[in-house]
């Protein structure tokens, strides 16, 4: 089952649900919430990665992302006024992590669990905000990290903390999951799954 507004906040007052900070009714849909980006970008080290013409093999069986985003991940620069500029994929072949303002912590035993989207009006314009992982797991407690490209012709200013970039949609469990959550970015504060 997908929550209403109004089951977000009665989450939210009941303490199943925590977003810090607290969503402003202006950022509700009818069945979600909209976050907002945060101000840490990263993403690939294109010089690095073609030393010496050779493109690193990642073998998936045994990758370890928190390894590699140590090795190649680079935080971007925000412009003079705080913005980022995001070129589109075609003039840059760029794909940048960032993370929402907004912490979001899924208590396990209220049986919840999300998703993030993008927004309709971001992605007619070429936006992708998340690469095949929407899932947010019951147990989650963290901001949430976008994988992005730009497909669109422009290049998009994002102003940290003030646009809202995803939307993140509830869903109630049939019961309390038995496990743990695991994840190595549970607690996760920058976009390359690290923490301050």
């Amino acid at each position: 089952m997908i929550l209403s507004d109004h089951g977000i906040n009665e989450a939210l007052d009941r303490g199943e649900l925590e977003i810090d900070p607290r969503p402003t009714d202006e950022q509700y849909q009818t069945s979600a919430v909209d976050l907002f980006i945060g101000d840490s970008f990263r993403c690939w080290d294109h010089e690095k990665l073609r030393l010496k013409g050779l493109t690193p093999i990642l073998n998936l069986s045994e990758h370890n992302f928190l390894v590699t985003a140590h090795a190649y991940l680079i935080p971007m620069k925000l412009e003079s006024d705080g913005s980022f500029l995001f070129p589109p994929y075609e003039d840059t072949r760029m794909h940048v992590l960032g993370i929402t303002r907004e912490r979001i912590h899924l208590k396990k035993d209220s049986r919840l669990a999300a998703r993030v989207e993008g927004k309709s009006g971001l992605a007619r314009i070429g936006l992708t905000v998340h690469l095949t992982a929407p899932t947010i797991h019951a147990g989650w407690n963290g901001p949430i990290t976008l994988e992005m490209i730009n497909y669109g012709p422009f290049t998009l200013k994002m102003i940290p903390n003030k646009t809202r970039l995803c939307q993140v949609i509830f869903e109630r469990l049939e019961s309390v999951p038995k496990k743990e959550m695991s994840s190595q970015f549970l607690g996760q504060t920058d976009p390359s799954g690290g923490k301050h």
